[in-house]
């Protein structure tokens, strides 16, 4: 249960256990007094007791480490030392994608709509063309974002994705802690604090370059949030993963100043 509904459920119930054992002093009505006890212990019981995440942390860890097995093995192999793009969203039901040039690319690029099937793109007149096209990593946990908040990322607009992000992220789901975030210019910059689900240690372990290159799924569910929201492709300059926090820098062309703190 989320933890506002917890909030409302348990003072309700507090409240409502309170007022009966008063009813039952006052008229003498002996057969309410253990209806209100037990409504205001379970009340306090609703309120104080730990509650567990919606997703658990060894859940999301065995979801997220075999999800990027497949892709850290085709970076280990082809080894790209190039930038990642998050490709726009064109439409609500499209999945995100992102494109990793096999060779470093100086302008990020967007592959046609016909080439979105195919796994390895290969453009033999610009190596900077030539790279994998591969789902994004935090495709799947948007959609769950998405469901668990009831917000579709496509229908908000960039003054609004941060404040969406944390309810999903924090409130919804209570995978992290914190989300907060700017965007200047054409830079963006996030940071993630790490609640009970820690995958960083585990995922920089068993694959590091995926790590670098594309952030772990919930970096990656960001930015596939700000890519369906800005309609704009989203660079990754910069991923890193500390024992709290996650750091994000990426790249957008356009857009006026904005923060959430």
């Amino acid at each position: 249960m989320k933890a506002s509904g917890r909030w409302a459920l348990g003072t309700s119930m507090v409240g409502f256990g309170v007022l009966t054992t008063l009813t039952s002093i006052i008229f003498g009505a002996t057969s309410l007094a253990g209806m209100g006890l037990a409504s205001f212990l379970i009340g306090l019981l609703t309120l104080y007791l730990p509650s567990q995440p919606s997703v658990t942390p060894e859940l999301m860890a065995a979801y997220a480490l075999s999800s990027l097995e497949n892709v850290e093995r085709f970076l280990r192999e082809l080894g790209p030392e190039s930038k990642a793009t998050y490709l726009k969203v064109n439409d609500r039901s499209d999945v995100p994608k992102v494109f990793l040039p096999l060779a470093d690319n100086p302008t990020a690029y967007q592959p046609d709509l016909k080439d979105y099937d195919q796994l390895l793109i290969v453009n033999p007149e610009d190596p900077h063309r030539t790279g994998l096209l591969l789902d994004a990593p935090g495709a799947s946990l948007l959609a769950l974002i998405e469901k668990e908040s009831g917000v579709d990322f496509f229908d908000l607009g960039r003054e609004s994705v941060l404040d969406a992000l944390k309810t999903g992220l924090v409130e919804s789901l209570e995978l992290v802690a914190d989300v907060k975030g700017s965007f200047s210019d054409n830079r963006i910059k996030l940071r993630i604090r790490e609640g009970s689900v820690g995958l960083s240690k585990s995922i920089a372990r068993l694959a590091p370059k995926t790590l670098a290159r594309l952030g772990c799924p919930i970096c990656s569910a960001a930015i596939c949030a700000i890519v369906k929201a800005t309609k704009r492709s989203v660079v990754v300059d910069n991923a890193s993963h500390e024992a709290k926090y996650h750091d994000l820098t990426l790249t957008s062309p356009g857009g006026s100043e904005h923060e959430a703190r």
